[in-house]
């Protein structure tokens, strides 16, 4: 299919960004990176796949990588990232950052086998587990980055994710669509301020690994740095 080639741009994208990032090179990665997101908002706005989750989470890691990036050399445009982050690994989660209902998501979403969209190569499982851990992290990163001088929208500006018109294919053109990534807040923050907010988005990670090692023990969900840097 022809929206299929946004996925093979992402992911290509994706790829060059950390072969920059890893030279040292943060302008090109910045900027590969960057079309990197756009390709990935380009394929979710256009495929009509039966289980986006894969891309959905793929996109949220993305944005997650450009927005550390942007972080550590201390540009612009971090918290922009991190929210598009937070909002793409919303949709990836399948208990929606619901704590009550992460055991009967783990249980359900192990009968359907998906594998992770990776730079590269075909990724390994993508499990419930893996989703709901990194809709946490995103909410780690996130908070990591408000009240530390970055610039934060007023409250009246951000789009509660979820709200309006749906993701995807439908009457939000792309550059909206963008921005309201961009603008992404969590239903459960929509109208705090920047200390609620992080500090909501710290407790809800934190709710949420726990839960995850008492459903799923043998799930080993990795370091958590911006949760060691509180």
């Amino acid at each position: 299919m022809a929206v299929d080639r946004y996925l093979r741009k992402a992911l290509e994208f994706w790829e060059q960004g950390r072969r920059y990032e890893d030279e040292d090179r943060l302008l090109l990665a910045s900027r590969s990176y960057t079309r990197g997101l756009g390709s990935f908002l380009s394929y979710v706005k256009l495929a009509r796949t039966p289980e986006p989750a894969p891309a959905y989470y793929a996109f949220g890691a993305l944005a997650g990588e450009h927005a550390r990036l942007l972080a550590g050399a201390g540009a612009r445009g971090a918290v922009d990232s991190a929210r598009m982050a937070l909002a793409a690994s919303h949709l990836a989660d399948p208990s929606r950052g619901q704590v009550p209902l992460i055991g009967r998501a783990v249980r359900d979403g192990r009968r359907l086998p998906l594998h992770q969209l990776t730079p590269g190569s075909r990724g390994p499982v993508l499990t419930p587990e893996t989703r709901i851990a990194g809709a946490a992290d995103a909410r780690d990163l996130l908070a990591s980055l408000l009240g530390t001088g970055t610039t934060r929208r007023g409250a009246r500006e951000l789009w509660p994710i979820g709200s309006g018109p749906q993701l995807g294919p439908g009457p939000v053109g792309y550059w909206k669509e963008k921005q309201r990534l961009t603008q992404a807040v969590l239903p459960s923050c929509a109208g705090l301020d920047e200390i609620g907010e992080r500090r909501r988005l710290a407790m809800e990670a934190d709710a949420i690994h726990a839960e995850l090692g008492r459903v799923a023990p043998g799930f080993d969900a990795g370091r958590r740095p911006e949760r060691d840097a509180r």
